[in-house]
């Protein structure tokens, strides 16, 4: 038997409600400061006016509205990540490829259109580019501009796709079927996700909260996560930096409920067996935990109690952190954003704060790091995510 293929991060890549760049990111969220501001793009008062973390000069009157934000955001991200890795930006490698996660895409190129267009009068030729705006459409555009001739994938399974991505992403390295691939995860905020997650009561209504006993929901963000994945060996030859080594990730389903995760955290606790069984490594390893935590009831209750059944005692002494109350919940591309903040805490030894942290839950009793950034020294990282249809994923990190 071959042995396996060793998956490095050589870039990385962000665009967030902080702004375009991985420093403003990682400088809010190891600051504990809030990005969360009143949503600007459309009229949200019909829905009680929630916060939201919308990327700076994408609203109306700002810099770069435009009909595929999607794209613009994924792009932006994707650049920053393949200079970061010291490759161009326009890659030309066949061996390059993409996996992209997200719920929606650029399926609001199409909702708008919908909106606009009178009955009767819709035809394929009224869409920006004479394209669909589907889903898959900012995947196919961030291929084609770069000129990635890799395998291309999209998958969407809900708020766990950016961590699902990265997962399938370095799975193809492992498999040979390619050297290079970008892992991305990209989100954006619209009239369309605001109205779900109001109608389903889910939406904040005031700071959000993870793990503390006041929480009430979370608020929405957009953005994008690219991370630049290599075969070890392919990125040692071109003398690029290893960030941290891709050891394994996992996932799993609930088959519990349409939204709601499963109370007892079954479905998580086999998501984060998975990628400790896939990185062939024990549960003793792990010293800093990125949770979902989305400042909602069940999740968070759900999400402590995985934990502590997975890792037994030692879940005490894991520093466990949520960055939603900074950055927002960014649906699909949040597993790649917290991918990313996985890597700069092993790099860096500094674990950012799960903020607004006031009132102990009794159900929700780990160490969230509250308020304020902890020095400490991690070196294997696992981040996880949880969405609706009882969908979990997990990926662990460590330091190469």
């Amino acid at each position: 038997m071959l042995p396996r293929r060793r998956v490095v991060v050589t870039g990385l890549g962000a665009v967030s409600a902080a702004g375009r760049g991985v420093a403003p990111f990682w400088s809010a969220c190891v600051e504990g400061r809030s990005m969360l501001r009143p949503i600007a793009r459309f009229d949200a008062s019909e829905f009680g006016s929630p916060l939201g973390g919308e990327v700076p000069g994408c609203s109306p009157g700002g810099e770069r509205i435009g009909e595929e934000l999607a794209t613009d955001f994924a792009l932006d991200a994707a650049r920053e990540a393949l200079q970061h890795a010291g490759l161009v930006a326009e890659a030309s490698a066949t061996s390059t490829g993409l996996v992209m996660g997200t719920c929606l895409g650029e399926a609001e190129v199409a909702f708008r259109w919908l909106r606009a267009c009178a009955p009767g009068t819709r035809d394929r030729e009224a869409l920006p580019g004479g394209r669909p705006g589907g889903f898959a459409g900012a995947s196919t555009r961030l291929a084609e501009t770069l000129g990635l001739e890799g395998p291309v994938l999209t998958l969407s399974s809900a708020c766990a796709s950016g961590t699902a991505a990265t997962g399938l992403a370095a799975d193809c390295i492992r498999r040979g079927e390619s050297d290079v691939m970008l892992a991305c995860g990209v989100e954006i905020l619209s009239r369309f996700v605001v109205s779900g997650f109001w109608l389903l009561r889910a939406l904040a209504s005031g700071p959000v909260r993870p793990f503390d006993r006041r929480r009430d929901g979370l608020a929405l963000g957009e953005g994008a996560g690219v991370l630049v994945l290599e075969e070890r060996e392919h990125a040692l030859r071109r003398g690029a930096c290893a960030l941290a080594e891709v050891m394994g990730s996992g996932s799993s389903g609930d088959a519990h409920h349409m939204t709601g995760p499963s109370p007892t955290g079954d479905g998580m606790v086999r998501a984060i067996e998975g990628a400790l069984r896939d990185a062939r490594t024990s549960p003793d390893a792990v010293s800093f935990i990125s949770a979902h935590g989305t400042a909602t009831q069940y999740n968070d209750r759900m999400e402590s109690i995985a934990i502590k059944r997975a890792f037994g005692e030692r879940a005490f002494r894991i520093p466990v952190t949520s960055i939603k109350p900074i950055v927002g919940h960014t649906l699909g591309a949040a597993g790649a954003l917290e991918a990313i903040l996985s890597i700069k805490v092993l790099r860096e030894g500094i674990v950012p704060p799960t903020i607004n942290y006031g009132e102990p839950d009794p159900e929700c009793d780990l160490d969230y790091v509250p308020n304020s950034a902890r020095r400490h020294a991690a070196s294997c990282a696992l981040s996880c995510s949880s969405a609706f249809a009882g969908n979990n994923a997990t990926l662990l990190l460590k330091v190469p």
